[in-house]
């Protein structure tokens, strides 16, 4: 039986940081976090499941006031003993914050965990949280539907959308897709991030 992300997640939270630090990233990764940042007009950002807090920690070397959350018990423990920066354990399907608190929301790699329908309650809570002249980096998984997947010693859940309904589910949400980064890191493992700002904003 698949394990729930977040249980998975609690108990391997070490192993995760060991696989995905940001030397060991794509160059188009690294490409994705510095516009991001430089694309902003102001230090708050919210990075939606944190993990070990690698992009919190990188947010803080350029000067930005960031917040990491994790549904992950286990991640946001491994992230406040190992890293600098402020986490908290929370759900991005609600948030704990008051609305337009943020100048930036970064989240490349949490929403694919939930089924379309809870990505877009997400969606909306990050479009509630974020300043209306913020910009969001969202990242979906490209495909079809949900996903089994193997990680360390047992599988998960995943759900992939196509990049037309990513861009619905977006719209739906209130944002508006400036452009869209897609990365095929294998034929099962392609991603596509949106830079998006608060429809009607420029």
């Amino acid at each position: 039986m698949p394990v729930p992300p977040a249980d998975l997640y609690d108990q391997y939270a070490a192993d995760f940081d060991a696989d995905t630090g940001l030397d060991a990233l794509p160059e188009t990764f690294r490409d994705l976090l510095d516009s991001f940042v430089d694309s902003l007009g102001g230090p708050t950002v919210l990075d939606a499941g944190c993990g070990p807090g690698r992009d919190v920690e990188y947010f803080l070397t350029r000067g930005l006031d960031p917040v990491g959350i994790d549904r992950a018990r286990g991640m946001v423990e491994y992230a406040r003993e190992n890293r600098p920066g402020r986490y908290l354990q929370m759900d991005i399907r609600r948030l704990g914050f008051e609305s337009d608190r943020f100048d930036g929301l970064w989240c490349p790699a949490s929403l694919f965990f939930l089924p379309p329908e809870e990505m877009a309650t997400a969606l909306s809570e990050f479009a509630r949280v974020l300043r209306p002249d913020g910009v969001a980096r969202l990242g979906f998984k490209l495909g079809d539907g949900r996903v089994e997947v193997e990680k360390w010693d047992a599988t998960t859940v995943e759900y992939h959308v196509s990049e037309n309904e990513a861009r619905g589910l977006l719209e739906a949400a209130g944002f508006r897709a400036e452009s869209v980064s897609v990365d095929a890191v294998s034929p099962e493992r392609t991603f596509a991030n949106f830079r998006c700002r608060e429809a009607g904003q420029s």
